[in-house]
């Protein structure tokens, strides 16, 4: 995995996030080549459901500083998984709202493809 490829992932991560932070569940497609978790209304359902039995208002924007305690606990970064078959990787991020742990994990992968990287929504699971 180069420096362009980890670039290209943490940029596909803030799209999502941004997406994520506007409620606009709909336009995930748009943000990959591939769906895994293709019913926006079922991720919308999900994620909303989340957002609010845990008295969040919205996902939080890439990159913005957690308060999570003790510090040293968490590191607000994406995680990279290089596949051993040389195929890819995946990717995980923490999601936060108003700097706190929503314990929901966003997770892509990134297949070599033609020169170039297959973006793929793989889902937002729970802890």
């Amino acid at each position: 995995m180069t420096d362009q490829h980890k670039e290209q992932a943490i940029e596909v991560v803030k799209n999502i996030c941004h997406v994520l932070h506007e409620k606009r569940y709909e336009d995930l497609p748009s943000c990959v080549d591939k769906m895994e978790w293709d019913n926006t209304e079922e991720i919308r359902e999900c994620i909303q459901g989340t957002l609010e039995i845990n008295d969040f208002d919205v996902f939080d924007e890439y990159g913005v500083p957690c308060s999570f305690k003790p510090q040293y606990e968490y590191h607000h970064e994406v995680m990279f998984f290089e596949y051993k078959d040389g195929s890819g990787f995946a990717v995980d991020y923490e999601l936060t709202s108003g700097g706190d742990l929503t314990y929901l994990t966003l997770q892509l992968e990134f297949l070599y493809e033609n020169g170039g990287l297959k973006r793929i929504f793989h889902t937002i699971d729970p802890e």
